[in-house]
């Protein structure tokens, strides 16, 4: 009775793991980029998909033609939609501030691209 009970619970593990390891997550990219270079007061620009934060671009862009692209900040992500938050704070002191949400939408081996363009926010 052991030895059955022992073989059955064996393969319900096995076709458990089996069946775990099929399930494939589909992803797509998004890339955010910034221009934050051409206002006077620097800033860290920190970017958050679905409440979690994802990064801080590291230097500003004059636009964002490629994923991936140097100074944008690329990540994987599942497809279907996601919602993110855009932080922009003075690195000292006060001004420069500002939060800028929106949502985007990542299909399957695609690359959705975020531009934020510093000449269009009022602060």
């Amino acid at each position: 009775m052991k030895k059955i009970t022992f073989w059955i619970l064996s393969a319900s593990f096995l076709v458990i793991t089996i069946s775990c390891d099929k399930i494939e997550t589909k992803k797509g990219k998004v890339s955010f980029g910034a221009n934050y270079g051409v206002i006077n007061c620097p800033t860290n620009v920190t970017i958050y998909v679905d409440n979690k934060n994802i990064g801080i671009l590291e230097s500003p862009i004059e636009n964002l033609t490629d994923c991936g692209q140097a100074g944008s900040l690329t990540k994987d992500l599942s497809i279907g939609q996601h919602n993110y938050k855009v932080e922009i704070r003075p690195l000292s002191g006060v001004g420069c501030t500002k939060d800028l949400t929106g949502s985007i939408q990542i299909d399957e081996n695609e690359c959705t691209k975020v531009f934020i363009d510093f000449y269009t926010i009022d602060f």
